[in-house]
């Protein structure tokens, strides 16, 4: 992508119920809260981001313009504009649809069918700084569609006996995608959540793995019931005053640092590594002054 391009980041992985779409939410609430301006895309046809965001009225909506339907059809796609929400306090949103067609969808055998949204995006009137997509938990055109428009990936996990093997399918199934539209993919982060109080030796098995194989671009963070009523209140956890005051918020936020430090969004104004400087602390007290404020 060209230097003004925004960073387009796609949360993926092919197993169900391992976070990606609190991941995806909480990545997008990351960057917003230190001052880029972020567009989340929920490519999943359940619409779990949609819904989280208070919008699953549009997500039943079936006589709505839907994301499916401008990416299938190239002369729609001027009318990306018209899918963006611009209500939620922290970032911007294209919602799910009911009417998107999954691992089925005519994507599948359309022209260049997996480098669409790529195209889509070139489209959009307003400047972002970061992209970040909420990819379905499989490898369908959605999901390629996130990779190929960014070659960015953010990959969370659960520590479950699979995950060694499903990682090594989802590297599979990339390196196949980046040799067929000649990509340069960089995994910038994998993210393992775990809950210490409900850990079995296999559990602690997986993470010991996890720490061996991803290092220094491996995050661990321990589940957090703040964090989860963060999500029930529509809101990253840098936007839940509940959550910002939990002592976990700091190791989660290496997910952040991580994805900060490999990324070079467009300025349009600000002041990027001012941004990308910004600290925990910081964002409490900027919310903290948003809450006296009100």
């Amino acid at each position: 992508m060209a230097e003004s391009d925004p960073e387009v980041l796609a949360v993926s992985f092919q197993k169900g119920g391992t976070g990606k779409t609190f991941t995806a939410l909480n990545v997008a609430g990351g960057l917003a809260a230190r001052g880029f301006d972020v567009l989340a895309i929920d490519l999943d046809p359940q619409g779990t981001l949609t819904a989280n965001l208070g919008k699953r009225d549009i997500y039943k909506d079936l006589d709505a313009l839907s994301l499916d339907e401008v990416l299938l059809d190239p002369k729609k796609w001027d009318q990306v504009n018209d899918l963006v929400l611009t209500d939620h306090e922290e970032f911007d949103l294209i919602p799910s649809n009911q009417s998107y067609n999954g691992n089925k969808s005519p994507l599948d055998s359309a022209d260049a069918g997996e480098n669409r949204l790529g195209r889509l995006l070139e489209r959009l009137e307003t400047e972002y700084h970061y992209i970040v997509c909420d990819c379905p938990p499989d490898f369908s055109p959605f999901a390629k569609n996130a990779v190929t428009a960014g070659e960015k990936i953010v990959v969370p996990m659960i520590p479950e006996t699979e995950m060694p093997h499903s990682t090594d399918l989802l590297f599979d199934q990339y390196e196949v995608l980046e040799m067929m539209h000649d990509l340069d993919i960089q995994y910038l982060a994998f993210l393992m959540t775990v809950n210490s109080t409900k850990m079995t030796k296999e559990n602690e098995r997986i993470v010991e793995w996890f720490e061996d194989t991803f290092d220094e671009k491996g995050v661990i963070t321990d589940h957090r019931a703040a964090f989860a009523r963060a999500k029930k209140n529509q809101r990253s956890i840098y936007a839940h005053p509940e959550s910002l005051r939990n002592d976990e918020l700091e190791q989660y936020d290496e997910l952040l640092q991580l994805i900060l430090n490999q990324t070079s969004p467009p300025s349009y104004g600000l002041d990027v590594e001012a941004a990308k400087a910004t600290t925990v602390d910081e964002i409490r007290a900027a919310v903290d002054d948003q809450e006296v404020e009100a």
